[in-house]
């Protein structure tokens, strides 16, 4: 039956301008989610300033039905359509139909297993560098150190560049991530939006110079630029330089900035709980002695931690598509023109999935995987997040070489709340901690030189 057949009729909403209900949602993503789905239950409808109108889902069968839906109808590139002044109008985040398909799987060789196992060694080399100044008693940013070693780790993942190569590639993202974090709307401040077009020029035109260099050389590489100069389109055409920023600009940025902050928040996660600390640290301690840090990828209780901790603070806590032409939603029509947007962080909060769905309690993932429906941290379907993989093991290289080599004791004594950061919900504060040595000799020294 078609929508023609129904009037087509939006959920409840709360009783907030489309300015209110934006503001909530730049300033408390979580408070507002929680009280819309206290009152309204598992859809409710959003009307922003510039984002447009947002059908939230959160129940499973929901959830399903997007995920599964006909991509040429729910388009995920136009939800991300505040990003193109950002990322670029060729980003994978803003394509859809034929061209986003024939991207990702230009694309999809770089994160195939046996090539993100190869970012191991630039995973703990970043960590090694980042951490080697720190004595006892200083006192340092969780966050910020989680952005540097991510910074590293997918500008020498992705370029192929050199340790040397890193510095000024990282200055000029850093910079260019100070702008976008500053959440104003760029239309409503021409001097923002001045300031930003400077530097993310800077960052592409540093970004040519390495595709310059790798095409002079014509050193095959299996590393994403590689990819893109040799990737042949209709015809044989090679992409334009501007579409290789793009998708560089692209995974740079969105993937540096959600891997750190998940670190972020499983460090606050596990230090909140004792019980959960004693148990990491003694699967940490006991990881192979010949390799202790690279053998960190298979310690069950550490993925866990990490997917709890994913579960819990979902850094992108919803997905949206646009509907191209009514869409049925269950028994209800929505009409073209609005967003249906699922949100991983209600839903991975249900009582009826996960018990004690405020608790932090890794054991749930020890035994059990959870369908994509109830538990997508990455997206799913079409849109599944191509660098999930190498998130997961970054993730668990990083925390766990911290919590071997460190204690952390938290400084702040303000509640750490949710706050936004451009697209990524991060804890306050930066999550500032006075650090000791745990190891004698530091886990990361013993970590072979890449």
């Amino acid at each position: 039956m078609h929508a023609d057949a129904y009037d087509a009729v939006l959920p409840d909403g709360p009783r907030l301008s489309p300015a209110e209900t934006t503001f909530r949602w730049l300033a408390q993503p979580f408070a507002l989610l929680d009280a819309c789905a206290a009152e309204f239950g598992d859809r409710f409808r959003l009307d922003f300033v510039r984002f447009g109108t947002h059908v939230v889902v959160s129940h499973p069968d929901d959830v399903r039905t997007v995920f599964s839906g006909d991509p040429a109808v729910l388009h995920a590139g136009r939800g991300n359509a505040l990003l193109e002044p950002i990322l670029g109008r060729h980003s994978l985040l803003l394509i859809d139909d034929a061209a986003h398909a024939a991207m990702r799987t230009h694309l999809l060789p770089a994160f195939r297993a046996e090539q993100v196992a190869s970012y191991v060694p630039l995973i703990l080399a970043a960590s090694r560098t980042h951490t080697s100044a720190w004595r006892e008693g200083d006192v340092v940013s969780v966050y910020r150190t989680a952005l540097a070693i991510s910074r590293e780790v997918i500008l020498r993942a992705i370029l192929g560049i050199e340790p040397h190569e890193v510095d000024p590639l990282a200055r000029l993202v850093e910079q260019l991530m100070a702008l976008i974090g500053t959440n104003a709307p760029l239309d409503d401040d021409p001097r923002l939006a001045a300031r930003l077009t400077v530097a993310r020029s800077a960052l592409v035109e540093a970004l040519q110079r390495v595709v310059e260099d790798r095409r002079r050389s014509g050193r095959p590489g299996d590393d994403l630029l590689s990819l893109l100069i040799g990737t042949r389109g209709p015809a044989g055409r090679a992409l334009a330089d501007d579409e290789i920023h793009d998708q560089l600009l692209t995974m740079v940025l969105a993937g540096h900035e959600t891997t750190a902050s998940a670190i972020t928040w499983a460090v606050l996660a596990v230090l909140g709980d004792d019980r959960v600390l004693e148990r990491l640290t003694a699967e940490l301690d006991g990881a192979d002695a010949a390799a202790p840090d690279a053998g960190l990828t298979g310690l069950s209780y550490l993925q866990a931690v990490c997917l709890e901790t994913l579960r819990l603070f979902p850094v992108i806590p919803v997905v949206s598509r646009e509907l191209m032409q009514p869409f049925q939603l269950g028994d209800q029509w929505l009409p073209a023109g609005v967003f249906v947007t699922p949100c991983a962080y209600l839903t991975q909060r249900r009582a009826d999935v996960f018990p004690e769905p405020a608790a932090f309690r890794p054991e749930r993932f020890l035994d059990r995987r959870y369908p994509p429906h109830v538990f997508f941290p990455f997206e799913d379907g079409a849109r599944r997040c191509l660098g999930t993989s190498a998130a997961l093991l970054e993730m668990q290289m990083v925390l766990g070489t911290l919590l071997r080599a460190f204690q952390f004791q938290p400084i702040d004594t303000r509640p750490v709340r949710p706050i936004r950061r451009a697209v990524t919900i991060i804890p306050s504060g930066g999550l500032r901690m006075r650090v000791a040595p745990r190891l004698a000799a530091g886990a990361m020294e013993a970590a072979p030189p890449s």
